[in-house]
């Protein structure tokens, strides 16, 4: 049965009181409860202030209270299994006296639960009500990291709490313990700062430290499949018929420029005629964004081959057919010989985790690189300005569709110096006919 005793470390006449929460004879916890005494009027034998005058006979009525208090927070503690600490302990005796007065907001995870919810009542820059339910999910997930954190660390966390220390604690644990990439990890740290932000808008204390909490970016290798890859693969021979399928969602993908959530939904009713010519016109299911897709010849010629329809799932559910998309791109590349080695990240099954390094492509290969390999193929070619293509992959900005594909904002002086050059000569050759036209005609 759990006990409690008070203390004294020091014979002054101010000295600080301790409170001693003994759990079993192993296990016990001992932390100062911001009241002081002098020490000659400290009964040693009762562990008690002497009733001697008036003020210590008031400190012995708060001392038997807050033993009270700590006792049934332990009975109850126990029941909902929280993890009972020295840190437990502090908290409950600052909240007695009413140094931290909480409501249930103040909880960080309970603020993370509230933020995901009235993510419905969001609303956004361009005036757009709630966000999509996959951006949900992402925000639930990382408040459930959190909780799971919290039952390491043997403390439910206030929003105070979120500090560099914290900082420091939480990386290491999404890090070693969940074995999150470091992009991941970079990324829940964002949104974990993005969270207290918000908790500080509505009133909730924060860490004066929140300023110098920062997630981050770690550039990842970017891996595509140019023209010659896509023609190698359009063109090979499959016997299985789940590669023949994948290979004609494949080409889609690489012409429509679509995430794989937005690709595999595509059907005929999203096929509209405008002014004599076809698109493909869908709303992103992750930025709520209205597309319109013009409709590539090697898009129309995969829609020949079923009849004006788009290819079949593997599977009714989008996971598993997401899951099994995967894994036949991965086969069909293979067969098609798309072995150059590139660096990139890859799974490994042992470690459980992604590693960098050179690999042949097609062990790199996922659904996602249809859409990036769509950006970086016609970005190439100056016939095709970025706002064009950014209109169809729904970058926000010019910045994000650069990063995405890899490229920095001086490529743009190349291309310029490229079509200048290419000017030039044409100019040249342009002046010399006309110089031969005029003596020409002088002959004459």
């Amino acid at each position: 049965m759990a006990t409690i005793k008070y203390l004294l470390q020091s014979k002054s006449d101010s000295a600080p009181i301790y409170l001693r929460l003994s759990i079993d004879r192993t296990t016990s916890f001992k932390r100062k409860i911001g009241q002081t005494i002098d020490s000659k009027d400290w009964s040693g034998r009762t562990g008690l202030p002497k009733q001697n005058n008036t003020d210590n006979k008031g400190l012995l009525t708060k001392l038997k209270n807050l033993s009270a208090v700590i006792l049934k927070n332990l009975n109850e503690g126990n029941s909902s299994g929280e993890i009972i600490s020295g840190d437990w302990l502090q908290q409950k005796i600052d909240i007695h006296f009413k140094r931290i007065v909480l409501n249930e907001l103040d909880y960080l995870t309970v603020y993370g639960d509230n933020f995901v919810k009235e993510l419905n009542y969001r609303v956004s820059q361009d005036n757009k009500k709630g966000v999509s339910l996959s951006t949900k999910k992402k925000y639930q997930t990382i408040v459930n990291k959190l909780k799971n954190f919290e039952k390491i660390r043997g403390k439910k966390l206030l929003v105070t709490d979120v500090d560099l220390k914290f900082h420091k604690e939480f990386m290491k644990y999404l890090s070693e313990v969940d074995k999150l990439s470091d992009n991941t990890v970079g990324r829940y740290l964002k949104v974990v700062k993005t969270i207290c932000l918000d908790a500080q808008r509505n009133g909730i204390q924060i860490s004066s430290q929140i300023q110098h909490f920062k997630g981050f970016t770690v550039k990842s290798p970017i891996v595509t499949l140019s023209f010659e890859d896509i023609g190698k693969i359009k063109n090979k021979e499959f016997i299985n018929e789940n590669h023949q399928v994948a290979r004609d969602w494949l080409l889609i993908g690489c012409y429509t420029g679509q995430r794989v959530s937005d690709l595999m939904r595509m059907n005929k009713s999203m096929i509209q005629r405008i002014q004599n010519f076809e698109f493909i016109v869908l709303t992103q299911t992750k930025t709520n964004k209205l597309v319109q897709i013009p409709i590539h010849q090697e898009v129309r010629s995969v829609l020949d081959k079923y009849n004006g329809e788009f290819p079949p799932l593997f599977n009714k559910l989008l996971e598993t057919n997401n899951v099994l998309f995967n894994r036949y791109l991965k086969q069909l590349s293979q067969i098609a010989e798309i072995n150059d080695v590139v660096e990139g990240n890859r799974y490994n099954d042992k470690t459980d985790r992604y590693e960098s390094g050179k690999y042949e492509k097609y062990k790199l290969i996922s659904s996602h690189i249809c859409r990036r390999s769509f950006a970086s193929n016609f970005y190439a070619n100056r016939k095709y300005p970025t706002p064009l293509l950014m209109n169809i992959t729904a970058h926000s900005t010019e910045k994000m569709f650069l990063e995405y594909i890899g490229k920095k904002p001086i490529d743009y002086g190349l291309q310029l110096a490229e079509i200048w050059s290419k000017e030039a000569i044409k100019g040249s050759k342009e002046n010399k006919v006309h110089v031969v036209s005029n003596n020409l005609k002088v002959n004459e």
